[in-house]
């Protein structure tokens, strides 16, 4: 099954940056420079889990690096270059997943981090869970600075101000935060009783 996934991981990367290049491309050709620069930084973000990897000196699961990519591939090639953002789902059902993504990564993190290899000797399975979930919360809060930045630099609608930024804000918050619960619960589990 290993097997499997360190494939399917690979498969998946080069047929996502060959779409991504491809569209780049494509759009250059077209002029269409905001898309030129969405598929960039859906590029590069490929390669988050590798450099991730370089800085930390650490390894990360393929399946993880295959769920960074894939989310990237629904996010920015489906749901901006291709437009799905225009079904009323599609925006809060990223946010969901985004949680989980981020909270796996907060334990990432926490591990690459801590000097301490066995975290479970010293960590509250009460504070893990309070981490992970303010881990989510605080990059669901980034993300929608982002998102009024771009709207007001450049002019845009990705909060949905149309319809109402802030419900569209509180949608994203609440989806953000019920996906984070998922790994907030899974690391609970880990470090319950090893204290």
């Amino acid at each position: 099954m290993k097997k499997f996934i360190n494939y399917l991981d690979k498969i998946v990367t080069i047929g996502v940056r060959l779409l991504l290049l491809f569209n780049i491309i494509n759009n250059l050709y077209y002029k269409n420079y905001y898309f030129v620069l969405i598929g960039l930084a859906a590029f590069a973000l490929t390669f988050l889990t590798m450099i991730y990897c370089k800085i930390f000196r650490t390894s990360v699961n393929s399946l993880f690096d295959f769920c960074i990519t894939f989310f990237v591939f629904l996010a920015l090639y489906l749901g901006t270059l291709k437009g799905f953002y225009r079904f009323p789902w599609w925006d809060t059902m990223l946010h969901f997943v985004s949680g989980i993504l981020l909270g796996l990564f907060s334990i990432l993190l926490m591990n690459a981090l801590n000097k301490n290899k066995d975290l479970r000797l010293y960590l509250d399975a009460k504070f893990i869970f309070l981490y992970i979930i303010s881990f989510v919360a605080l990059c669901g809060v980034l993300w929608e600075i982002y998102e009024f930045t771009a709207d007001t630099i450049f002019n845009l609608d990705m909060q949905g101000v149309s319809f109402t930024g802030v419900t569209d804000t509180m949608e994203d918050f609440i989806a953000d935060l019920v996906g984070g619960i998922i790994p907030a619960l899974y690391g609970y589990n880990i470090f319950k009783g090893k204290n």
